[in-house]
């Protein structure tokens, strides 16, 4: 009798690991191919990110300006290179939301790896950066690009797999180095990367073969993909000239402005700056924690807000009438 009971209770135990284990393989996705890993990566990747806020927090909590984030601007635009590969892409990375101050402008190129359970991104720099500076705007400058006019770093590649949730980007381990002229010692380049639908984290540093660190920041650069306003704005002629007698305003249109810490000036008559502009930025203020959409009106003299008026960050529409000052913004639709 005790044998049958000993007999029928390893049944059960057995039949519940079973169920138990089926369930737990159920609750679990089925891992991405490769395919569509690059499929999803390219879904995501296009656009122009900033990380306006990282730095806009850093200041508010007192970071001193030499432990700063520097801002940065990236802009990743799909281009038809075939020399180069199928999917492929312009790269610009400004400072502080500045075209006149690139530092970084090179080609990236995606394929799907196998072997290697990933998104293989190859970078390639141009030998002559400054003909395709504007190449963002106009693509049709790289009709006649050919690969000897790229260079790249074997041992750069970045591998980038999908975790379930976000693209995690990692090169191999010590694969990236060079010799820097700039630095008169071979550096090894690492990045820590990260994309999702709407952020990717760039975390590249350089050391040298003693392990000491050359350039690059220990914590990555944050920066969240920016939606673009179209709009419109004015200020009246009496606010920039007080001996001006009456209403009228000078108008600016026609421009569009992005949601994160972009900005734009209001012109007079002449096309010179009226001293006053607005910034559209999504922030997080620390007394609340609900993130905004605030539209600013900015004194460009001292980079003052003088006033703003916020929304929920995915509004379509923002605008605020101050009778000196008025602006309105819709959203552009991709």
């Amino acid at each position: 009798m005790q044998q049958k009971h000993r007999v029928t209770s390893m049944f059960c135990v057995g039949v519940a690991l079973w169920l138990a284990t089926g369930l737990a393989a159920a609750d679990e996705p089925a891992a991405m191919s490769v395919e569509d890993q690059l499929a999803l990566f390219l879904e995501w990747f296009p656009g122009e990110y900033d990380n306006n806020e990282q730095v806009w927090q850093q200041r508010q909590d007192g970071v001193p300006e030499e432990e700063l984030h520097e801002r940065i601007h990236h802009r990743f635009v799909p281009v038809s290179l075939p020399a180069v590969g199928e999917h492929v892409f312009f790269v610009t990375q400004a400072l502080d939301d500045d075209p006149a101050q690139v530092y970084r402008q090179r080609i990236y190129s995606f394929d799907a790896q196998p072997e290697e359970s990933a998104v293989r991104l190859r970078i390639y720099r141009m030998k002559d950066e400054a003909r395709y500076r504007e190449a963002w705007r106009d693509s049709s400058l790289f009709e006649k690009i050919t690969l000897q006019d790229l260079s790249t770093q074997p041992g750069c590649e970045v591998y980038w797999r999908h975790n379930g949730q976000y693209f995690d980007g990692t090169m191999k381990a010590g694969a990236c180095h060079f010799f820097s002229t700039r630095y008169g010692k071979e550096l090894y380049i690492t990045d820590t990367l990260r994309l999702t639908d709407s952020e990717i984290w760039i975390g590249d540093k350089a050391r040298d073969a003693d392990g000491n660190r050359v350039f690059g920041r220990e914590a990555p650069h944050v920066n969240r993909k920016v939606r673009r306003f179209s709009g419109w704005m004015g200020v009246r002629k009496s606010r920039v000239n007080p001996d001006y007698d009456g209403d009228d305003m000078f108008f600016v249109g026609g421009f569009t402005i992005h949601n994160e810490g972009g900005r734009q000036s209001i012109l007079d008559d002449a096309g010179k700056p009226t001293g006053f502009g607005i910034e559209l930025a999504r922030l997080t203020y620390q007394q609340t924690r609900v993130p905004i959409l605030k539209l600013g009106i900015i004194e460009e003299a001292t980079g003052k807000t003088l006033s703003y008026t916020w929304a929920s960050t995915d509004a379509s529409r923002i605008g605020v009438n101050l009778r000196w000052f008025q602006a309105g913004l819709t959203a552009v639709e991709d």
